[in-house]
């Protein structure tokens, strides 16, 4: 395992440390939110509780908390920022993939009622009945991760969002193409990015501090 946060303020890069938010209960249910702004589920409160408690030991000298304005995240943030005294900035563009008519729709709905996933891989503009175009995620997506990299240089910042718009970006930073990508973050795991001088996944969807819940 690579080294955390602490250890590679050496070398001076900005770290993204990214956090998926905690558990809802479309996400127990294998239901997909996008923009439906549901709150975290009581398992969901918990792991933020515990996340709190691993970002104070190992990100402790963070210098900017930020977070998709969708509730769930909120209240994962704000839990991360109770413990850090850190104030959250709130940035729209880290909010999840918003599928329109398809939202609230099952995983397996989706796969085996609507090809989404294939649509995805093989179209960058498909948009589902008034959602977003995967093009459209990934740019926004990648967009913010890169401005608030940049309001901090050579700091540790911690930006709270969403499993599925957090996978395509990495991919489309990490790999260069965001279909090339067949992992998801846990709920309230956390995974480190640098983006300069040249984009590096420092480590991936560590979760061991959730153990037990």
């Amino acid at each position: 395992m690579k080294p955390p946060y602490a250890v590679l303020m050496m070398s001076q890069r900005t770290v993204l440390a990214l956090v998926r938010h905690g558990e809802t209960s479309a996400n127990a249910r294998e239901v997909w939110q996008g923009s439906l702004d549901k709150p975290l589920s009581e398992r969901g409160a918990r792991q933020a509780e515990r996340l709190a408690q691993f970002m104070c030991e190992q990100y402790g000298n963070a210098v900017a908390l930020y977070s998709s304005h969708l509730q769930r995240a909120q209240e994962t943030a704000r839990a991360i920022g109770a413990v850090l005294e850190l104030p959250l900035r709130i940035d729209e563009d880290l909010r999840e993939y918003d599928l329109g008519a398809w939202e609230g729709k099952s995983y397996d709905e989706l796969f085996n009622e609507h090809d989404l996933w294939q649509h995805i891989r093989t179209d960058p503009h498909f948009a589902p009945h008034g959602g977003e175009s995967p093009r459209q995620v990934v740019d926004r997506f990648t967009r913010a991760l890169r401005r608030i990299a940049r309001a901090h240089p050579g700091a540790c910042v911690i930006v709270v969002a969403h499993g599925g718009a957090l996978s395509m970006a990495l991919a489309e930073i990490v790999e260069g193409d965001y279909t090339k990508w067949g992992r998801v973050m846990d709920n309230c795991a956390v995974s480190e990015l640098a983006l300069d001088p040249e984009p590096e996944l420092i480590q991936f969807n560590q979760n061991a501090h959730l153990e037990g819940i």
